[in-house]
């Protein structure tokens, strides 16, 4: 019996060890896909943030997947990743090859929700936001710094930082908002366009980090739809 708590012991503490040093080595990674949206003015997005840290450089972290409630303002580091991806109906891309170049980041800071549920476009949005997998919607300006926006979607790393590692980026709102090329436009049959924006009257008001108290621009609660690609 003594023998046997010890086996267990030793296999338990072996087991530990490699998992340490997993995490080491993959440097906090996490595996996900990523699809891209034109920012438009984001005070009227589902944190209501005016300016952000990482300038226009932003995401929307899907309803459903772990987080969710705290992710308001915290930033990520994100680069692509050469792989197949799967959607939310099981349906294999190839995007073995999408990547500008692999060892590319991006600083990103989180500004808005993609929700499972929204009626105007249920089919892509439970294509992308229903947390069968890690995902992130990254903005134009992001994701154009990794891969082509006619890709439509990526697979992705992502870690979180401390958002002054992104410097100084300016108003998220500044100048005129950015739109999708013309090239790079889908309509919302494609699967790629997704309802996107304020869940503050499902979700309530998000925690966000201290730099946030001051970038929020209230300007009503409401859903809006902007398209991935």
């Amino acid at each position: 019996m003594a023998f046997s708590s010890s086996l267990r012991c030793i296999l338990a503490c072996a087991f530990l060890a490699s998992c340490l040093r997993a995490s080491s080595a993959d440097g906090g990674w996490t595996t996900a896909r990523a699809t891209w949206f034109d920012v438009g003015d984001m005070s009227k997005a589902n944190c209501h943030f005016s300016w952000a840290p990482t300038g226009r450089n932003v995401g929307a972290w899907p309803d459903q997947q772990s987080g969710f409630s705290s992710s308001c303002g915290k930033c990520y580091e994100v680069k692509c990743r050469n792989a197949n991806i799967v959607d939310g109906y099981g349906q294999s891309l190839q995007r073995t090859n999408a990547c500008y170049d692999e060892n590319k980041s991006v600083i990103i800071t989180i500004v808005d929700a993609c929700p499972c549920k929204y009626p105007n476009n249920a089919y892509s949005n439970q294509r992308w936001c229903c947390g069968d997998m890690n995902h992130v919607d990254i903005s134009q300006e992001a994701f154009q710094q990794l891969a082509n926006l006619d890709i439509g979607v990526i697979g992705l790393s992502y870690r979180e930082v401390d958002c002054s590692k992104a410097g100084t980026q300016g108003d998220v709102n500044s100048g005129s908002a950015s739109s999708p090329s013309s090239s790079g436009s889908k309509s919302a049959g494609s699967g790629y366009s997704t309802g996107t924006g304020s869940t503050q009257q499902q979700q309530g008001q998000q925690s966000a980090p201290a730099w946030a108290s001051w970038a929020k621009g209230w300007s009503g609660g409401r859903w809006r739809s902007r398209s991935f690609m």
